[in-house]
């Protein structure tokens, strides 16, 4: 199994595991296009949330059963015949790590990553996989830039034993980042800051010219908007999810808006930190803010954003809503569908579009 490998099939199969909810996406290549087979979730507001607990909510480790469970039901119900899958994992749960080493060899780079390895990491080695790619090298400095990902070993355990109970083959594990470049990047596209904004946690990855630069992960997320909307005005969890999502920062509720914003600033304060951190270490400037996840679909999120990024510091950022299936084939039928479904189906395509990689 490989972290960064690559492999070819007729069909690809994503697996977005995600804290409140699980989504796939299955796809396949016809004369040089990419189509869309079949998608599914199953989704904890409609499943029951105790019932469908995906992650333990002390050590985070996923739950088995719950999550064999729905993946099924997502197989039956949307009727996938892919087997070969390749999974997200929780960007909660890996470890990102860009350094910088000296012109070597690739046997040389083995050994020297290893090394590196054990500065960055707080577990030791043994417990992790490690996995890493060269993204870029500077002959002209005579430096390697290094991109290393390790996740614990009991976490690929777990995620073996999902797969194998779902009647599926793992055939490749992958850090949410990833996905999200491949979905919605392209390696044409000006330096781009991707912001996937999900349930548990948030997480901002800078790519450039197709690589990945830097991946920073942080738990303010779609919880904390709900949460703090729901004490604050005295509301049921589930009201102010729903109402988080349809009414967002809309002048209907000033007051539901101003909670909003108050927690949005803190999740926007932390992007530019890392755009900032970015912009003086490379000299280069972030040209596109891509916003997915299940919290990207709240009304005015992309214009409150917009707003802030227009500021002179960071050079009029453009803000988009991230549309991974913009260049995917599926039928006109179920177009409103799956503007709908853009923000938050984007790690399980760009799961599903690994075996097309070249």
């Amino acid at each position: 199994m490989l972290l960064f490998g690559k492999r070819k099939n007729q069909f690809g199969l994503g697996v977005d595991i995600g804290t409140k909810g699980i989504k796939m996406v299955e796809v396949s290549k016809k004369k040089g296009r990419i189509v869309l087979e079949n998608y599914g979730e199953v989704n904890l507001d409609v499943a029951g949330k105790q019932f469908f607990r995906y992650f333990d909510k002390n050590t985070l480790n996923p739950s088995v059963e719950n999550i064999t469970r729905a993946i099924r039901a997502i197989l039956s119900e949307s009727e996938i015949k892919t087997e070969k899958a390749v999974f997200s994992l929780p960007d909660f749960a890996t470890f990102f790590i860009t350094f910088e080493l000296p012109s070597m060899t690739k046997k040389e780079l083995d050994s020297a990553v290893g090394f590196e390895a054990r500065k960055y990491i707080p577990l030791p080695l043994s417990e992790v996989v490690l996995d890493w790619q060269v993204f870029n090298r500077d002959l002209k400095e005579g430096v390697n830039k290094v991109l290393m990902m390790a996740i614990p070993k009991v976490l690929v355990e777990h995620y073996k034993h999902i797969a194998e109970q779902s009647g599926l083959e793992l055939v490749a594990l992958e850090a949410e980042a990833v996905a999200l470049k491949r979905a919605l990047v392209k390696d044409t596209d000006p330096i781009s800051c991707l912001v996937e904004m999900g349930f548990q946690s948030t997480n901002v990855t800078i790519v450039d010219s197709g690589f990945i630069k830097t991946s920073f992960s942080f738990d303010i997320a779609g919880k904390d908007l709900t949460l703090t909307m729901a004490e604050t005005l005295g509301m049921d969890f589930g009201l102010a999810e729903n109402l988080k999502i349809k009414n967002g920062l809309s002048s209907d509720n000033d007051e539901a808006a101003t909670v909003l914003a108050s927690v949005l600033t803190l999740i926007i304060e932390k992007v530019k930190k890392v755009i900032r951190d970015f912009q003086v270490k490379e000299n280069k400037k972030v040209e596109q803010l891509i916003l997915s996840g299940g919290t990207s679909r709240m009304t005015g999120i992309v214009d409150y954003f917009q707003e802030i990024f227009n500021y002179a510091e960071f050079g009029n950022i453009k803000v988009n809503l991230g549309e991974p299936f913009n260049d995917v084939v599926y039928p006109p039928v179920i177009e409103k569908r799956i503007r709908r479904s853009n923000p938050v189906f984007a790690i399980a395509l760009g799961e599903a579009l690994k075996k097309f990689e070249k």
